[in-house]
């Protein structure tokens, strides 16, 4: 099963511009406007974990 990034609810501020969304570097990260929840695109994610690492709040998590 592949491995897949969810982005938790809990822990995204959800009030600014998601700095993670330009570190993705296959585009699978989108935010509708800066206080929404930013969304993985499973499809173009690749699991890399560059956004992982880079968010300061630790939202993004991998799941099964």
């Amino acid at each position: 099963m592949k491995l897949k990034i969810i982005v938790n609810e809990q822990k995204c501020p959800q009030n600014h511009a998601c700095p993670s969304v330009s570190v993705c570097p296959q585009g699978a990260i989108s935010q509708k406007d800066i206080h929404s929840l930013p969304a993985v695109d499973i499809e173009k994610c690749v699991v890399c974990g560059k956004y992982i690492r880079f968010c300061p709040k630790g939202a993004f998590e991998k799941i099964q």
